[in-house]
């Protein structure tokens, strides 16, 4: 099934982001996902469906859940987990997360240098609605 324009511009933007990630630095879905405009589950989505010659090329392993932890094992081609990239280059990972908190190697999607500037978040229709029934017209019972 082809993907659509929309996708392929998503996904070329995660992909330069990550790129941009450096060394021993980790974002996380949630920063590529605010930058974007888009939800990051959208981001781990793309990350999770590259392929083995773009996981060579990109360090996809720098990217890691808001609170630090790393999600579901993943591989690179080589049989290498993610954990076992991110020690390489001098980050501890315990049980399942980075090790101190993640603060201490985070960068923002907006302080790294990969050029796509910040896209606008759509207001949400739900924002303009009104919540819990409030100015809708009262039944009355007994009538």
């Amino acid at each position: 099934m082809a993907k659509s324009e929309a996708f392929a511009r998503i996904q070329h933007q995660v992909l330069r982001i990550v790129s941009a990630v450096p060394e021993a630095k980790l974002t996380t879905y949630q920063s590529i996902g605010e930058h974007l405009a888009v939800m990051p589950r959208h981001v781990a989505y793309i990350l999770s469906q590259l392929d083995d010659a773009t996981k060579l090329d990109i360090p996809w392993y720098r990217v890691v859940s808001a609170n630090g932890s790393l999600g579901v094992p993943k591989r690179d081609p080589n049989g290498d987990t993610q954990a076992d990239l991110l020690e390489r280059e001098g980050l501890v990972v315990v049980g399942n997360a980075v090790h101190p908190a993640l603060e201490a190697f985070f960068l923002p999607c907006g302080d790294l240098t990969h050029g796509i500037p910040g896209q606008p978040r759509p207001a949400a229709v739900a924002d303009s609605q009104p919540r819990s029934g409030a100015n809708r017209p009262q039944r009355r019972l007994g009538a």
